[in-house]
């Protein structure tokens, strides 16, 4: 025969594990409610030790280029040379601004514009036509290199280098921070720009 369940237990037992679900609940929303409150003070200072190293190199690109060498008057070219050289360009992450507004959950991370980290020219790679054999001298090659360097630097600052160096700091930097953010609070959005 069944033994009838005793009613004093079982209520004893739910009154328990209702406390227990009211006091879990009560917990997790003190926990989440705590969370939401640290959260972008966390985010600032952690965004902020994330981007705390100095330069940030987003673009390496190479250059195949020809330069003239003029003679000291800037009359007559003396001879051309043909180089390789790689341009490394980026940005100074010291100058990242990170604003948090927390009433619109927006973090807001401005990027500077890129410039020229490194240039360097291939100088075993360098090729010249001389106009005159008379120019061709043992100093050829260092008068050459400081040319070329000068040529690849004026390139670099022309070019659209710079423009991609920045949209790949963008980038790099979404795909640094959004992860993490979404991560700690999914409220928030992100723009960089």
């Amino acid at each position: 025969m069944k033994k009838k369940p005793d009613w004093k237990i079982l209520i004893g037992i739910g009154s328990i594990v209702v406390i227990v679900i009211i006091g879990l609940v009560f917990f997790l929303t003190n926990l989440l409610h705590s969370k939401k409150e640290t959260v972008t003070t966390v985010t600032k200072s952690s965004l902020e030790k994330i981007l705390e190293i100095s330069d940030l190199s987003t673009l390496d690109f190479t250059y195949n280029s020809i330069t003239d060498v003029k003679d000291q008057d800037k009359k007559n070219v003396k001879y051309h040379v043909a180089y390789e050289g790689t341009v490394t360009a980026g940005i100074d992450l010291q100058k990242v601004d990170i604003s948090v507004n927390e009433d619109s959950h927006k973090i807001v991370i401005t990027v500077p514009d890129a410039t020229v980290q490194n240039t360097n020219v291939d100088m075993g790679g360098m090729d010249f036509i001389f106009e005159k054999k008379k120019y061709d001298t043992e100093t050829v090659s260092q008068e050459a290199y400081k040319a070329c360097l000068k040529d690849l630097e004026n390139k670099a600052n022309e070019n659209t280098l710079l423009s991609m160096a920045k949209e790949n700091a963008v980038n790099a930097i979404t795909a640094l921070v959004s992860p993490w953010v979404e991560q700690m609070n999914d409220e928030y959005t992100i723009e960089v720009k």
